[in-house]
Formats: C-alpha cells, structure tokens, sequence
C-alpha cells in the first residue's frame, strides 16, 4: 500500500512539474515573436542589434529575434526553400532583390499597413522612397540606404590646386583630375568598374536604363538605354587608357584598400557609406573627402537613386506576427533611430527630421561631415530618377562588370562592341526570367 501512495505521489508531483513548466512556457511566450532574416554582420551587425535590443526593452508585448543569414543570396536560396509561413517576419534585403521580392508573393505590401493605419511617411524622403515603389505601391520601407559619391584624398587634391567641386564635376574631369594628381603627388586614380554607379551615370543622364518605366510600370522586358550606356563607355574608355588611372578588377574592395593605404590612390568611387572604415583604415594619414558622383556629359540634368536595402513584410498567414512585424519597422525608422543607425554604420537616415536632431548635427559637424554631399545629391534627385529594377539583378550585374573589365583589358574591344555584348546577354536573362516566374 505504501509503495502505491509513493507511486502516486510521484506522479502527482511530476505531473505537478509539467504542469508548472508548460505554464512557464505559456507566459513566456504570452509575448510575440518576430523573426527578422538579415545579412548585416560586422559592425552594421552590431548597429542592428542594438536597435533590436532597444525596440525589445521599449514594450513588453513584442521579442523580436534577429538573425543572419550569410550574403542577401544566401537568403534568398533559403527564403524560397523555406515553405511559406515558416519563414521570417521581417526580411532585410538588398535594393536589386525588389522585383524578385514582389514577383515571388512571399512579401506583404508595405503600403497597405501604411493605408491601414493612416501612417504619415510625409517626413520620409521621397526619392528614397521611390526606389521601392512599384505601380505607385511602397513594398518595403527603406532602411539600410546609401547613394554614390567619389572619395578623395582631400590633402593630395589640395596639392594640385584644384576645386573639389570641379574636379569630379564629369567623367572627363576625373580623368585630367586623375592625371593632374599623378603629375604633382604620385598618386593615382580608380574609376572603379562597379555597376551599381554605371547604373547611376545612366539616370544622371535623365535616362531610363529599361524598358515599363525602368521595370517599375511592369516587368522589364529589354534594356532601353543603350545610347546613355555607350555615353559611359566611351568616357570610361578613354579613362581607362589613362596611366594616371588604376583598376582593380570588379568592385570596390581592392581599390578601397589602396585608398585607405594613402600611398597608391588620390580617388575612388563608391559608396557614402564607407566613410568611416576608410577614415579608419587611412589612420590618420590623410583626411578622406566626398564629391558628388560626377556628370556622364556636362549637361546632363538628370539624378542619383538610393542604394543599400529595404525591410519586408512577410506573409505568414498570421496577421498578429505581421502587425508586431509593423510595429518593429516603425520604431526603426523613427527619426530617433534613423539617426542613431546612420550615426553607428555611416548609411544615410531615411528620415529628414533625423538630420535635424541636435545629435546628428553634431555627427555631420564633428565625426561624418562629408555624409551632407551624399544626403544632398539624393535630396536633389527626383523619384522620376529612382533607377531599375529587374528580376535578374544580379546576373545583370555579373554580366555589365564582366563586359567592362574585358574592355579594360583588350584595347582592340569597343565601347559599342561592350554595350551589344550587355543588352544581349542581360535581355536574354529578362526573358528566361519572365517565362519561369
């Protein structure tokens, strides 16, 4: 009888314990829980879990859980071998993932919660906003944003006697600015071969670079601007035959490091949102400086778009991870916050009360004073220059970066020869895209 009551007893108690941790468990999760895919690591990394862990600790009925995924398409790989609605809440995806991003119907529109609620987004800048407008419908809110610039090395440029503000003005000034800095200091200049600013040059020259209204009016079908192209390789050309100009393959990162060396390089072209590493990397041994990305032709009365990433809703089937999901791109982009991401990654706040807060004006006068030329030139930009969007992005990218370094490297290749070899290859991607999606 004894061992009957112990028996029973234990069962009492550990039924007991179930009991108290699923009650545990139940509180806990009385909270809801938003799952944010990104691919920020390094410092921006840090800078968003910052602004993660200050949205938790503001409120007590949202958690939400950030984590990184590897390269925007690694993402993408996992996002569509994830069955929909066990995927994140929040994605942060790079601004050529766009038109992938809305064709796939794995994202919520944007626009629709800003309807819903009435939200006010007259203090976000318009012409950041207007990359991701599609069919006049915001699909994602800005977040991580940057926009072209040239850097240089303001102590070199100095030396030779020229005005930053000429110096860059066009392509044909970067080129003589690039031999003018060899004459007097040595150094060199890299028009780097990134398509991301060939894509700029296009809508500096007020030019779409595809057809639908840059993709935005409906998917793309082919590439239209092929005069504005053949406008930018025949300048680039003729800057790349210029000793006094130095390339380092595709991209930016070999050139940034010989930036930063202050030994090799007077200017680079590249991101805003570089200006803190590069100031680091130099050490100390000269002051690094923005221009405006330059004119393709001195006329041209066209503007610059928004590059970085945006965040997107995700459609999981439940509506109450969706409005907590709302509620945490909100808070990000306050102006507050807007401010502090920009102050802590060097990306531009999407918010124009944000450059008005006390702090931030400290930042621009005393730590970033070169990030006003970039906030400047979107600001003086039109949404009619938004830029393109296109389902193969990527390869497109591959595709312009490809061609460019071949005419860099074989003279006997034409800048006409470089522009038929693009709209070819990228049209035929366009179509295999719009067949199979």
């Amino acid at each position: 009888m004894r061992k009957v009551m112990v028996a029973l007893l234990v069962l009492f108690l550990t039924g007991a314990m179930v009991f108290a941790s699923g009650a545990g468990q139940q509180g806990a999760g009385s909270k809801t829980t938003v799952v944010l895919w990104h691919s920020m690591g390094g410092k921006v990394g840090e800078a968003l879990n910052k602004l993660i862990n200050d949205f938790n600790a503001s409120q007590d009925k949202i958690v939400v859980e950030g984590q990184f995924q590897g390269s925007y398409d690694d993402m993408i790989a996992k996002i569509r071998a994830t069955p929909q609605g066990s995927g994140p809440d929040v994605m942060q995806l790079y601004d050529i993932g766009s038109r992938w991003a809305v064709d796939s119907g794995y994202p919520l529109k944007m626009q629709d919660f800003i309807n819903r609620d009435k939200y006010n987004i007259s203090d976000y800048e318009p012409n950041i906003l207007a990359y991701y407008t599609l069919d006049g419908v915001l699909h994602s809110m800005p977040f991580n944003c940057s926009s072209p610039v040239i850097l240089y090395n303001k102590e070199a440029l100095a030396k030779t006697g020229l005005d930053p503000k000429t110096a860059f003005a066009t392509m044909d000034a970067c080129r003589e600015t690039g031999k003018r800095l060899k004459e007097v200091t040595g150094l060199s200049g890299s028009f780097t071969n990134y398509s991301w600013v060939f894509e700029q040059l296009v809508s500096i020259q007020g030019k779409d670079l595809l057809d639908n209204g840059n993709g935005r009016k409906g998917r793309a079908t082919k590439i239209v601007g092929t005069d504005a192209l053949l406008n930018i390789f025949t300048k680039l050309r003729a800057i790349y035959n210029e000793p006094s100009n130095i390339l380092f393959g595709k991209g930016t990162t070999e050139s940034k490091i010989q930036f930063a060396n202050g030994s090799t390089m007077g200017y680079i072209v590249d991101s805003c949102s570089v200006y803190s590493d590069a100031t680091a990397a130099a050490g100390g041994k000269f002051s690094v400086g923005f221009a405006p990305v330059p004119k393709v032709n001195p006329n041209d009365t066209g503007g610059v778009s928004v590059g970085g990433g945006s965040l997107w809703l995700m459609d999981n089937g439940d509506s109450k991870r969706a409005d907590a999901a709302w509620e945490f791109v909100k808070y990000v982009t306050s102006a507050e916050k807007q401010a502090q991401w920009s102050m802590d990654t060097g990306y531009l706040p999407i918010r124009r009360s944000s450059v008005d807060l006390p702090a931030y004006q400290n930042y621009l006068k005393n730590v970033n004073p070169e990030l006003i030329i970039a906030i400047e030139a979107l600001r003086n930009s039109k949404p009619a220059y938004a830029g393109s969007v296109m389902g193969v992005f990527t390869k497109a990218r591959v595709i312009i970066e490809n061609e460019v370094e071949t005419m860099a490297n074989n003279p006997s290749v034409t800048p006409q020869q470089v522009v038929d070899r693009i709209v070819s290859q990228i049209n035929e991607e366009i179509t295999l895209y719009n067949r199979t999606n």
